[in-house]
């Protein structure tokens, strides 16, 4: 069994993302305790920084809420950090996304890029999965959202058949249901967050300060060390 912690991010109204960090015990209690330790790091240098703070990256990039207080140096470095544990674990990382203005240019009425985006993050997590093992499963972990309920009903029906739009095959390794809980009280959450928010901004954004393009290059290419699958359809 694997674990399967996913976690979304947007660029306004053009994209949608969801990125999904697959990870075996090793890769649980190596990025767990690998973002613990980068918190105290964080916080025997900034002491206004409370170690159980979240690793939030909308937040961390920007100085906000619990890292107001940290320098912009210590922010960054704290990001590249986690990119580092994440490089050196046996995790694996999937980002998937979906070009919304060429979708609504396709469709009258498109699936919700939620739904879609999450079928076709969790149909290569499953590709991913047998490529260890065809009776392998992933128990699926995300983040707090409003469309918890949708999203639980649209897996079911993704694992009793193929959807046509949504998926080609049944969903049959991901176990069970998605369980969602607040990333403020996981690690791994926190970890695709930063994965997720990274990789989305390299693709979205042009960094106009050097020192920032050097920096979001330094994250994404080692989060790029551990992906599998990295795409953004449009239709």
């Amino acid at each position: 069994m694997r674990l399967v912690y996913v976690d979304e991010s947007a660029r306004s109204d053009r994209f949608y993302f969801i990125g999904a960090l697959i990870a075996d015990p090793d890769a649980v209690r190596s990025i767990e305790g690998g973002l613990n330790d980068i918190a105290g790091l964080v916080s025997v240098h900034v002491p206004s920084f409370d170690p159980h703070s979240e690793f939030h990256a909308v937040d961390m990039f920007h100085g906000r809420r619990d890292w107001r207080t940290v320098p912009l140096a210590w922010r960054m470095k704290a990001c590249d950090l986690v990119a580092k544990v994440l490089a050196r674990s046996t995790a694996t990382y999937v980002f998937r996304g979906v070009d919304l203005v060429a979708l609504h240019a396709r469709y009258r009425r498109p699936h919700p890029p939620h739904l879609l985006t999450l079928a076709h993050t969790l149909a290569e997590v499953q590709r991913q999965l047998g490529r260890h093992d065809q009776d392998a499963l992933g128990l699926v972990l995300a983040d707090e959202h409003h469309a918890a309920t949708g999203a639980r009903r649209s897996l079911r029906d993704f694992k009793s058949a193929a959807a046509p739009g949504y998926t080609t095959d049944a969903l049959h390794c991901i176990a069970d249901t998605i369980y969602f809980g607040p990333s403020h009280e996981s690690r791994l959450l926190q970890a695709t967050d930063v994965a997720t928010f990274f990789v989305n901004r390299a693709r979205t954004i042009e960094e106009r300060d050097p020192r920032s393009r050097r920096a979001v290059d330094k994250i994404v290419a080692n989060v790029r060390s551990i992906t599998v699958n990295e795409y953004i359809w449009r239709p």
